[in-house]
């Protein structure tokens, strides 16, 4: 009998590369959010040393100029980390929606592989029937030729 030959083998590798590209995807948005949360963090920890730092120079007693300039250095960096809160927001459902396309295309690569399983079943069901039927007819064959044989000796 003819070897298993998956009829929707070219579908199969579409949608197999169509999975491995919505994975790297969604890894490539994971990369990008952490490096927002990265970014993110470091603004926060360098808002807050300038934080502590203007205290220390209010206490010590600084300048108005000095003062407003470091009000205004912590107000730009202020600005930045929301700018980052909200490309961290963008980030977020960036990684959602290729978790989604991701999820979608192994769903249907599943499907593919299920189809695939299937037919597999049947080859190997049909082969199965077709190795029956052989064994079947060689052991009815070879009852016949002992039946003759039988015969063949008693007419002797």
């Amino acid at each position: 009998m003819k070897p298993f030959r998956f009829t929707l083998e070219a579908v199969r590798t579409l949608r197999q590369r169509h999975e491995q590209n919505a994975m790297e995807l969604f890894a490539q948005a994971l990369l990008a959010r952490q490096q927002t949360l990265d970014r993110l963090e470091a603004i926060r920890r360098e808002l807050t040393e300038g934080w502590q730092e203007l205290r220390g120079q209010l206490a010590k007693g600084c300048t108005a100029s000095q003062a407003a300039h470091a009000h205004d250095y912590h107000r730009t960096l202020a600005k930045r980390r929301d700018e980052t809160i909200v490309a961290l927001g963008v980030a977020e459902r960036r990684v959602n929606a290729a978790l989604q396309a991701m999820l979608a295309a192994r769903q249907q690569r599943e499907i593919v592989d299920k189809s695939c399983e299937r037919q597999k079943a049947r080859h190997l069901r049909e082969q199965f029937r077709a190795e029956q039927k052989l064994l079947d007819d060689l052991a009815g064959r070879r009852s016949l030729s002992s039946i003759s044989w039988n015969q063949t000796e008693a007419l002797s």
